[in-house]
């Protein structure tokens, strides 16, 4: 106690008489601390110092002026620490995240990651250890504020102003000067990379600051007409409209492609088939070991994520107020209905929210699914899907315009190839396909039996796709493709393609288009995709065509202009492209395929029994739209127990998510004692 209580004296007379020097210090010691976590590695933290001494100075004066705004508190010491600890609690997520993925921590992963996909990665003595730490922490704050000195005198609010309004301005000057020099840039290609040679700080500072596409200085209506001027007239002249399946296959990677790696059989045959006798080729996705969200939103936009600030996903920024170009909009022009398919929650990365926005009639999410396998991990098996596409490629709804007739999109997100991967074999894994290299440790070599494993899955659920499909005898074109690599060690050395940011794209038809082997970024993919059925509708498809061509004279540096700009007038500017008014319209788009239906009621006792079809264990009853402890008896039929209805109550069925969230209702069923009543169970087993 005595030495704490001399540690918080010395701390009190430091900040009381010199707190600027003190800030300097505290924010010298507290950079390196964060760089070594970042770097995961105390060689690497001092290496940063030594190799790159302008940017880790520039980091630890962006630090100060956190610290420097202790200066408004009385009780400084709380102050300073309040403003020091965030940076080393992010410094420590970073290095944990870095364990799962490769991607660095970014501002956006605290609106995207959810409390239930962390502990999803935990043991359950690693759950118990992270909530002790938060308790201890926040007891921690308390005791401080409580115990913690206060400087001597009155806090001089204006003189302490002036001093944070100083070291800001430094801060900005350094700024200047780092961009003129090089030292740091505000072009982030490659999040990785940037983190490494910028410093954690600044590029975590970025991510929360610079966010969205900057305007174009030419930006106007006379530059959109000479960009739209360049462009290829709408000449949509399919021979056939196949329906369209687009599959994006969580972390999936063809395994022959890791080096020195044999293998008991081949870990991906229908893939090996649809590479030797379909269209494809490799595809450059933006992320690495992680950011699904964002290769399918280059897939589905195809907007290059650069323009975008560092680390940004647009599904939870601009996404969530503006419509924009995609696919499935540039289809439903040519008399398509768009359907999106995923076996994970249907609000991660928003995506409830996000889709009506790209156009989409229905979003089948795994809330609306029923009887499906999960992987050790939780994540549901991709098998599912099967069922799932096809019932999206075969329901009918006159209402709505779709008849059998009708030919359709259908976007599909896979989710079983998602990590944790294990460093220890799993008791009860039945491996298909066995693995030899010695290129990799054991824990290595275990984590990457499991991935194979899985990847053998995901390859077989295409194979009964496919299947599904031929006897369908409809024309069809399936795209699938890998959204990034796996975040298990890989790197670029470790793979034949020599690029951690390539994965595949394959493709299968029923209806005879050519064979074209073509490596493509994923912003490029739907409008390959357009071209090969022979439409182009959409001013990006359009561009995206154009480039494609052979004959194209268009440079690279024009291209990447030109859609940055058509990108920023149709989801930050006047639309001046589009006359002003855009024309991609938000859906009033259905959560599920079908609709989940209450169709009747019956009440005996407090019990009451929900009839209709749908059903899953997601499904809650709702009486007067207050939730109640639902018990599923089927895909027909859902129990209630201890409630007591009066005559005119409302009933319906909502799904919920995981976030308790619910994503949609049920038309309800209005109660009458004369209708729904039942005396004995032995009238309601007649009734059903």
């Amino acid at each position: 106690m005595k030495a704490i209580k001399k540690f918080f004296s010395f701390l009190g007379k430091a900040l009381d008489n010199h707190p600027l020097i003190f800030f300097a210090v505290l924010s010298l010691v507290e950079n390196f601390t964060v760089e070594c976590l970042s770097r995961r590695s105390i060689v690497d933290g001092v290496l940063h110092v030594v190799q790159s001494p302008t940017v880790f100075f520039y980091n630890s004066l962006i630090i100060m002026l956190t610290l420097s705004v202790s200066l408004l508190f009385k009780r400084r010491v709380f102050g300073v620490v309040l403003m020091a600890a965030p940076w080393l609690i992010c410094g420590l997520i970073n290095n944990v995240v870095l364990s799962y993925r490769v991607t660095p921590l970014g501002a956006i992963d605290f609106q995207v990651v959810k409390l239930s996909l962390i502990l999803m990665y935990l043991s359950k003595p690693q759950r118990i250890l992270l909530y002790c730490a938060v308790g201890v922490l926040l007891l921690a704050i308390i005791a401080l504020w409580i115990v913690g000195p206060k400087i001597s005198g009155k806090v001089h609010y204006g003189k302490n102003t002036a001093s944070i309004i100083g070291v800001l301005i430094c801060v900005m000057i350094a700024t200047n000067l780092a961009h003129n020099i090089k030292a740091i840039s505000s072009d982030f290609g490659n999040l990785v990379g940037a983190y490494k040679d910028y410093g954690f700080v600044y590029c975590f500072s970025s991510s929360m600051l610079d966010t969205g596409i900057k305007k174009p200085s030419d930006y106007g209506e006379e530059k959109t007409a000479e960009i739209l001027s360049t462009l290829p007239a709408q000449n949509n002249s399919p021979q056939v409209k196949p329906d369209v399946i687009l599959i994006q296959l969580e972390s999936f990677i063809d395994p022959k492609t890791i080096k020195g790696m044999t293998f008991s059989d081949d870990p991906a045959p229908i893939h090996t088939y649809l590479r030797e006798n379909f269209s494809g080729g490799a595809l450059f996705v933006p992320s690495f070991g992680g950011g699904t969200a964002n290769t399918e939103f280059e897939v589905l936009t195809g907007i290059n994520l650069d323009n975008f600030g560092p680390g940004e996903y647009p599904y939870k920024t601009i996404m969530l107020e503006e419509s924009v170009e995609s696919i499935a909009y540039n289809l439903k022009n040519q008399g398509y209905s768009a359907h999106a398919i995923h076996n994970h929650t249907g609000n991660f990365y928003d995506r409830d929210k996000v889709y009506p926005r790209m156009g989409f009639d229905s979003f089948q999410s795994k809330e609306y699914m029923y009887d499906f396998e999960t992987t050790p991990y939780g994540w549901c098996k991709d098998k599912v899907l099967t069922e799932e596409i096809m019932n999206a490629l075969t329901y009918t709804d006159e209402e709505n315009g779709i008849n059998e007739d009708n030919p359709r999109f259908i976007w599909t997100v896979s989710v079983q190839g998602h990590g944790a991967f294990p460093s220890e074999p799993i008791a009860g894994s039945d491996n298909v396909i066995k693995i030899e290299s010695d290129n990799f440790t054991e824990p290595e070599l275990c984590a990457l039996q499991y991935y194979i494993n899985q990847v053998w899955e995901m390859d077989m659920f295409l194979g009964s796709l496919i299947s599904a499909l031929e006897n369908r005898k409809r024309p069809t074109l399936l795209i699938a493709y890998g959204d990034h690599l796996p975040s298990i060690g890989l790197e670029s050395d470790d793979l034949t393609t020599g690029n951690s940011y390539a994965t595949e794209y394959v493709t299968w038809n029923n209806f005879g288009l050519e064979k074209k082997v073509r490596d493509l970024r994923t912003y490029e993919l739907s409008g390959e995709i357009m071209k090969s059925i022979g439409f182009n509708s959409g001013n990006l498809t359009k561009l995206h065509q154009m480039k494609s061509d052979e004959n194209s004279t268009l440079t690279e540096e024009e291209y990447q202009d030109s859609i940055r700009y058509l990108a920023y007038d149709m989801l930050y500017g006047e639309n001046f492209q589009f006359g002003g008014e855009k024309p991609y319209i938000m859906t009033d788009m259905r959560m599920g395929t079908l609709p989940i239906v209450a169709e009747n009621i019956k009440v005996m006792g407090e019990s009451l029994y929900v009839q209709g079809s749908g059903f899953t264990e997601k499904s809650k009853i709702f009486i007067n739209g207050e939730k109640k402890s639902t018990i599923m008896l089927s895909q027909y039929s859902l129990m209630a127990t201890g409630v007591t209805l009066t005559e005119g109550d409302s009933i319906t069925v909502g799904q919920s998510s995981s976030k308790r969230e619910v994503l949609s209702y049920s038309d309800p069923v209005i109660y009458s004692e004369n209708e729904h009543f039942i005396a004995s169970e032995e009238d309601l087993m007649q009734t059903n």
